[in-house]
């Protein structure tokens, strides 16, 4: 409760003859009142409904009694229910982390790899709105993915063969690997009109690396 509504709470228990009796009258409102605006809200997770919270740094998953919050510090927040299959198993995976029988130091940066993966997913509508090629690009291939569902009538799997399917995946690949061109592109702009060269830091790298050897082989050399 804020200062606002202790202050008002006291000022009834002051005017009442039973204070003890009006604070429990006070306190079942209250609760009345949350569960009434509880209802009526489209979306709500109280702390109640939180059965396990993993922080992410820059966000917080939770895990609650019908599915999973994930909320950006920024303000974006993601609430996926538990019929939600695909979606719901992912943030699970996210949750849990890389399994700890995974002790291969490779093998556990792939699957590191692959949680930041589908994380970066669910933070996708975040920025892809700030550049209008990376939102045409993005809805194209959902739109495509779309389609190809309702002409197939069917989720496509890796166990049956789906040649609309792998053909959509080798067009959607070429897509992206245009896009991350595009974007490498637009970085190197980028950075040459803020001044930033990496020929200058590879310069740099260069000499230092020369002067090191340098040094060794006058070491040798004594």
């Amino acid at each position: 409760m804020n200062d606002k509504i202790i202050e008002l709470r006291e000022k009834l228990v002051e005017l009442s003859k039973d204070p003890i009796e009006t604070r429990k009258l006070l306190d079942q409102l209250t609760e009345a009142e949350i569960d009434q605006n509880n209802l009526e809200s489209p979306f709500h997770v109280g702390k109640k409904d939180i059965v396990e919270t993993k922080d992410g740094n820059i966000y917080k998953l939770h895990k609650t009694k019908g599915g999973y919050l994930l909320h950006y510090h920024g303000g974006y927040s993601v609430l996926v229910d538990e019929r939600m299959i695909s979606a719901s198993s992912a943030l699970q995976e996210i949750m849990d982390g890389v399994p700890a029988d995974v002790t291969d130091k490779e093998t556990r940066d792939d699957v590191q790899l692959m949680l930041d993966a589908a994380e970066f997913i669910f933070r996708l509508p975040q920025f892809i709105f700030s550049n209008p090629a990376v939102t045409l690009n993005i809805a194209t291939m959902g739109v495509q993915y779309m389609n190809l569902l309702q002409k197939m009538g069917e989720i496509p799997t890796e166990e049956t063969e789906n040649p609309e399917y792998d053909k959509f995946i080798v067009q959607m690949n070429e897509m992206m690997e245009n896009f991350a061109a595009g974007l490498e592109k637009e970085g190197l702009e980028y950075e040459k009109r803020n001044g930033i060269s990496h020929g200058e830091r590879k310069e740099q790298a260069d000499k230092g690396e020369s002067e090191s050897k340098g040094e060794g082989e006058a070491e040798k050399g004594n």
